[in-house]
């Protein structure tokens, strides 16, 4: 019954890593394509919608351009973009891409380090007891 328990437990501490990690691998920021230029915008306005063509919720995100350009970029369920703050574009032939933040690139990498760490000594410490217990 104990390790019943013990398996329970472990699997919805990987879950939640699980989870810690898909949110911080969103929040990382994209790299930049080559022949493309760093350009800059401000967010003007954040949309919480359905998208009916991969049937999930997304937020749509504004973004005034340096140029004058009005960019739309689609964010997933955890955006945690403001409005009015500064982001990072890419721009080639008047075709501009969401790259991201600096803010919400640090907080991306400490999700994902919280996410992966605790997942991967929980899966070396089941390695090691496997191979204690075959040995006795």
């Amino acid at each position: 019954m104990v390790i019943n328990i013990a398996a329970i437990v472990i699997a919805i501490v990987l879950v939640i890593e699980l989870y810690l990690s898909a949110a911080g691998n969103q929040h990382l920021k994209k790299k930049l394509h080559k022949g493309w230029n760093r350009t800059r915008g401000v967010i003007r306005s954040i949309e919480k919608k359905y998208d009916t063509f991969s049937k999930k919720n997304v937020t749509e995100v504004t973004i005034e351009a340096e140029n004058g350009a009005c960019v739309y970029a689609k964010e997933g369920y955890f955006c945690i973009y403001e409005e009015g703050e500064e982001v990072e574009l890419e721009e080639k032939d008047g075709y501009q891409r969401l790259l991201g933040n600096d803010r919400v690139h640090k907080q991306g990498v400490r999700e994902v380090l919280l996410g992966t760490i605790p997942m991967v000594i929980i899966i070396i410490a089941a390695g090691i007891l496997t191979y204690v217990a075959h040995l006795g």
